[in-house]
Order: C-alpha cells, then structure tokens, then sequence
C-alpha cells in the first residue's frame, strides 16, 4: 500500500472511478461526473502548491483518492474521497484523510471544509473520527435524486 501524489496519467481514473462506483452504489447519473471531472480539471489547470490530489496504490493498482482544494489562505476544501469496494475495510480511507490533514497542517491552514451526503455512511464515520463536525445540513437535487448534503469542518 502508499499514497501518492497523483500525475496527469491519474485523471481519468478519478474520473472514471468517482462515476462507476457512485452511479454503482448510489445510482449517481452523469451529471456527477461531469461535477468530477470539472473538479479535477480545475485543480490540474490552478497547478497550486496549496493544492494536491494523492492516489491510494493497494499492490501496484489505483484504489482510491483524496484531495485538498484551496478556498483562501486559512481554509482549504477536501474532496473527490474513495476508496475501491474491493479494499475497503482495512483503514485505507482514514489513512487518506490523515494525509490530506497532515498536508494541511504542512501548509498552514487553520480550517479543513468538506461536502458530504448523509448516505455516505462509511466516509461520514471517517471524517468524524478524524475530528470533522457537521455544521450544517440542505436538502438537494444533485445527480437526478434528492440529497441531504451535508458541511463538515475541522478546525486545525
């Protein structure tokens, strides 16, 4: 297993991963997708120092990604968190968000956002073991299907 930073030879597996196992397991459409790949995009075009994706490797194969988005200088986002069904179960999911924690730390950012669903149990367990707190609660349509998102945060 390692973590590590990710290369433009990643992108489409973010992509591509983030839509199979969401549309798979909670029937995401499309315009999820297309929300993924804009979000990869745009952290590949910003190029920040501020920023990074990492790539979970479980014997030499991509299983899972992370990453930190910066907001402003004291605050930063994380996102496009997975871990592949056929790893999960083995701590690599909070192993991945100590990581982009950690970097955080590194960069000097006092606050970590996230955006979740409530149905994304296992990664809601994760955050708040990890110290995250959620603030605040919407009802959505995303993906062709209603959502409560949900806004965790820690402060660091």
């Amino acid at each position: 297993m390692m973590i590590r930073n990710f290369t433009l030879d990643d992108v489409d597996y973010i992509i591509n991963s983030h839509y199979e196992i969401y549309n798979r397991e909670f029937q995401y459409d499309l315009s999820f997708r297309d929300f993924i790949e804009k979000r990869v995009k745009g952290l590949v075009e910003r190029s920040d120092d501020k920023e990074n994706i990492w790539i979970l490797e479980v014997d030499g194969k991509s299983s899972g990604s992370i990453c930190i988005m910066k907001i402003n200088e004291d605050s930063a986002q994380l996102g496009l968190f997975l871990v592949a069904a056929h790893v999960r179960g083995a701590g690599y999911g909070n192993r991945l968000v100590r990581t982009a924690i950690d970097f955080c730390k590194e960069i000097g950012f006092k606050r970590i956002i996230l955006w979740t669903n409530s149905e994304l149990i296992s990664a809601r367990r994760i955050y708040e073991k990890n110290g995250f707190q959620l603030k605040e609660t919407r009802s959505q349509i995303l993906s062709n299907k209603e959502l409560i998102e949900e806004r965790w945060e820690l402060t660091i």
